[in-house]
């Protein structure tokens, strides 16, 4: 029975190969875009899911407000973990890190790698992230300094197929550790994809600063597992003690610690995930899952119109199969075996256009998402038959129903049926074109706040700059004069970063030294003399920096001696209470790294210092050459290469151990909103796939209502009709259902928008015009669809439209 029901759908889907070609199309579509949102929906899930402590694994993270500031962030005082193991005692395990990224590794003079993922760990780190020994012993190698374990890929890409146990490694061209173990990769779905991990004892040979800082902090974090059964709101009153002893109160200044859970991390973008493993927000993947269910619904209700639409067609089908005996449930179940014979095609050509499109997903979204063929067959069987049923299983009820009597006639069946299912076919277009409205309207709006990053000012220049890191701070001098005789450098200046870098210092302000309870947190910025000239900062009041500065701060002069300085921002001016940048000029404050204190000696315009996601926050520019990382270039020449080599080559000549990086600032500016380049680029290509499948699925009912009006369209010929007013005519319908989707699209479009553009302290504006742009596209995009069967219609001989069948 099964099989006489298949082989009977196969010969009446071969029997009209273009609405078949339209099913297929749409459902292979359709089912590819929710397959691979789907894979990706399950790798963004996985993070960290399965570790044995996991459930009882929280991250103790720091929230600081400061009047109407608040300042969230896992990033902690590297002394935090010390304290609470004394404090804390009953918690299980409390274990510390320093993450870092960008690192130059040194493996050979001829050898120079760069590493990404780096983290500085102690012992327990292993038992709660359980990565797995092949060679040595693992938490005796954390505990001794200057020791490191290599994962497999990097002891491979480091020493090739040779043991690399006993060889040496050089750090940032600073620290000088000892291969002592290797590990097993570490796992695809992780908040700490390392590619190898230093013992945290050789942080005191590797930071300048030092790590029993309170007042610093600067990539660490801390780890604990609570005992069984405990959750974090069993530790609120001790948490609140252990603020109070670690931060006390201070004139409005409030820290706070949360305990927060190792699933939440990476779905939680308050706290901006890991440094080397950013968080993305849930509702991210909420609407892509959505933006991927609709796709598919699109292509099911072309497979729901078209099969209603042809309904009158298999009418005559229907009443024989009837008057020979056929049930209603079997006629569902013949209608079914061809929803059933298209999504299982559709399904095997969705799942060969997976295989081959995951290498560019993955390329894109920079994600190693695989297909497991168990669970991904079973995800495609589970939405083939959902899709199949979704699809077929009104159109298999609406043509089993149909009387024998009725059904036998000729194609005039009574209005009242054909009205019903002409409303249903309208409002399933109108559904279709309001998801691809909304799709198109959030594709503009990315567009043009992209548009916006790059064309704000964002208080410095980034036109022809170029930042290259430098291993040694010691030789600066020496590469200055060096770099400086290229041809092509206008104007060079050595510093912890650019402007928008993210090797910036969070630390305290205190404004009045003789109040220390009193503190504003700041950015602290690092730089010489040259930073205002070559980024093309703008100076408000008093001076900036100078070279004499620089030489009171000499590593000869002592300590008590020395005479620092600080320009600040705007932002500053109004935290210490002045109105006029002029003001604060001579206002001696004190900063919490090293406490250092100083007198204002000037004030520049607002600069970003990091994305637009984030508004502009009070910063101290100061000097301290020891911290000098890079060195910032403005070229003057167009010719960049020839520049480039020039100062590849005369930085080599310094630094022929180092590892010679160049990037040009606005690259650096384009990398702070990849995420949002990446949405833009995948929500073009979902806006797209649901386009094509409404394009066919208009362009499959205009052709069958063409077929019906074939003879009224030659009898308006032969009245004098011409062939404009023809196309008109069987337009006018179909553009009406576009207009009535932009009109339902716009406020939830609007909406969405809004929400996605709030998540930005600077942001463009939702405007009228982008929707009235969007409609007038649709609109033109429906009326060419149609109009191409309209004017072939419409040219038709009226002889042969009027010949009687």
């Amino acid at each position: 029975m099964v099989r006489n029901y298949l082989k009977i759908a196969w010969r009446n889907l071969v029997k009209h190969p273009t609405t078949t070609s339209i099913h297929l199309i749409g459902l292979t579509l359709g089912l590819t875009t929710c397959l691979l949102i789907l894979l990706f929906i399950r790798n963004e899930w996985g993070y960290d899911r399965g570790l044995k402590l996991g459930d009882r694994m929280y991250r103790v993270n720091l929230i600081r407000t400061t009047g109407a500031e608040v300042e969230k962030s896992g990033i902690t005082p590297y002394p935090l973990a010390p304290a609470m193991r004394t404090d804390f005692a009953d918690w299980q395990k409390i274990t510390r890190i320093h993450a870092d990224r960008d690192m130059s590794v040194m493996v050979s003079p001829q050898k120079i790698l760069k590493e990404d993922n780096v983290v500085f760990a102690e012992p327990d780190f292993l038992d709660l992230f359980e990565f797995e020994m092949l060679e040595g012993n693992g938490k005796q190698i954390l505990a001794e300094p200057n020791q490191v374990i290599l994962t497999q890929k990097t002891a491979q890409k480091y020493f090739g197929s040779a043991s690399p146990i006993g060889k040496t490694l050089r750090l940032n061209n600073t620290l000088k550790v000892q291969v002592a173990g290797v590990m097993r990769d570490a796992p695809v779905q992780t908040n700490f994809p390392v590619t190898m991990l230093v013992s945290f004892l050789s942080m005191k040979n590797y930071f300048v600063f030092g790590i029993d800082q309170w007042g610093l902090r600067s990539g660490g974090s801390v780890y604990a597992v609570l005992p069984e059964g405990k959750s974090p709101d069993d530790y609120a009153a001790r948490l609140r003690q252990a603020e109070k002893k670690y931060f006390s109160t201070r004139d409005g200044e409030t820290s706070t610690f949360v305990l927060q859970s190792l699933h939440d991390i990476h779905f939680n973008p308050e706290y901006e995930g890991t440094i080397l493993a950013p968080a993305i927000s849930p509702t991210y993947l909420y609407v892509f899952g959505a933006v991927g269910l609709f796709v598919l619904l699109i292509a099911c209700v072309n497979f729901i119109n078209m099969s209603t639409a042809r309904a009158m067609t298999r009418a005559k089908e229907v009443g024989v199969r009837k008057v020979i005996g056929a049930t209603q449930g079997q006629l569902v179940w013949q209608f079914l075996s061809e929803a059933l014979w298209l999504t299982g095609l559709s399904a095997l050509l969705s799942l060969l256009l997976t295989q081959g499109m995951l290498p560019v997903v993955n390329d894109f979204m920079q994600k190693q998402i695989a297909v497991e063929w168990m669970q991904t067959g079973s995800l495609l069987v589970v939405l083939a038959v959902f899709t199949a049923l979704l699809a077929g299983l009104y159109p298999a009820f609406f043509l089993s129903r149909f009387r024998p009597i009725r059904a036998l006639k000729t194609a005039s069946e009574p209005g009242r049926v054909r009205s019903g299912r002409v409303w249903l076919r309208q409002g399933l277009v109108v559904f279709q074109f309001s998801i691809s409205l909304i799709l198109a309207v959030g594709v503009l709006i990315i567009y043009r706040q992209m548009n916006y990053f790059r064309q704000k000012d964002l208080g410095f220049s980034r036109e022809a700059l170029v930042t290259i890191g430098i291993p040694d701070s010691k030789k600066m001098a020496v590469l200055g004069q060096s770099l400086r005789q290229v041809p092509g450098v206008e104007q060079l200046s050595f510093a912890l970063g650019a402007p928008t870098s993210p090797n910036n210092f969070g630390t305290d302000m205190r404004p009045d030294p003789a109040n220390p309870a009193k503190k504003i947190s700041i950015s602290l910025k690092l730089g010489d003399a040259d930073y205002l000239k070559t980024y093309g900062l703008k100076l408000l009041a008093g001076r900036f920096l100078e070279h004499h500065d620089t030489l009171a701060i000499s590593g000869t002069i002592p300590e008590e001696k020395r005479r620092y300085a600080f320009v600040i921002n705007e932002n500053t001016v109004k935290a210490l209470g002045y109105a006029k940048p002029e003001q604060a000029l001579g206002r001696r404050i004190r900063v919490g790294i090293n406490d250092i204190d100083a007198e204002i000696i000037g004030v520049v315009k607002d600069f970003h210092t990091s994305s637009l996601h984030k508004p502009i926050e009070p910063m101290v520019f100061m000097n301290l050459p020891q911290f000098y990382y890079s060195v910032g270039i403005k070229l003057r020449t167009s010719h960049y290469a020839a520049t480039l080599a020039a100062l590849e080559k005369n930085w080599k000549a310094i630094y022929p151990d180092g590892l010679f990086e160049a990037k040009f600032l606005d690259e650096s500016l384009q990398e702070l909103y990849e995420d949002e380049q990446r949405q833009f680029s995948l929500l073009r290509v979902f806006a797209g796939v649901a386009l094509v499948i409404c394009c066919l699925g208009l362009w499959g009912l205009a052709t069958f209502t063409i077929e019906r009006r074939t003879k009224e369209i030659g009898v308006r010929k032969v009245l004098g009709a011409s062939v404009t007013g023809i196309v008109a005519l069987i337009s006018r319908d179909f553009l009406k259902l576009v207009l009535l989707a932009l009109l339902l699209a716009t406020p939830v479009a609007w909406y969405a928008m809004d929400r996605w553009l709030n998540e930005f302290s600077y942001r463009i504006d939702v405007e009228w015009w982008v929707f009235a742009l969007v409609g007038a596209a649709a609109v033109l995009i429906a009326f060419l669809t149609v109009s191409f069967q309209s004017i072939k219609a419409a040219l038709m001989n009226p002889v042969t439209s009027l010949r009687s069948e």
